[in-house]
């Protein structure tokens, strides 16, 4: 069977500065690993770091698309090969 690769990282408490960098280098590192997934923890808080996420994704030309999962602290991105 078929087992969709998937890579995490968690930016709870991370300054804005530091979550973009953050972001970008994980998509970096899934995209080196030949992942079809990325999944972003940024937590509930005041939605600054979901913010963030939403935004490099959606500037990124390695995300296909992406979407809040069922708990909405958990963001997950498909890549573009």
């Amino acid at each position: 069977m078929f087992e969709e690769k998937k890579i995490s990282i968690d930016i709870h408490g991370f300054r804005a500065i530091d979550a973009k960098i953050a972001i970008e280098d994980h998509i970096i590192e899934c995209i080196n690993q030949n992942y079809s997934q990325i999944r972003i923890v940024h937590g509930h808080g005041t939605g600054v770091l979901k913010k963030i996420t939403e935004e490099v994704l959606s500037s990124s030309k390695f995300v296909k698309d992406f979407y809040p999962d069922h708990t909405f602290g958990v963001t997950i991105g498909n890549l573009i090969y």
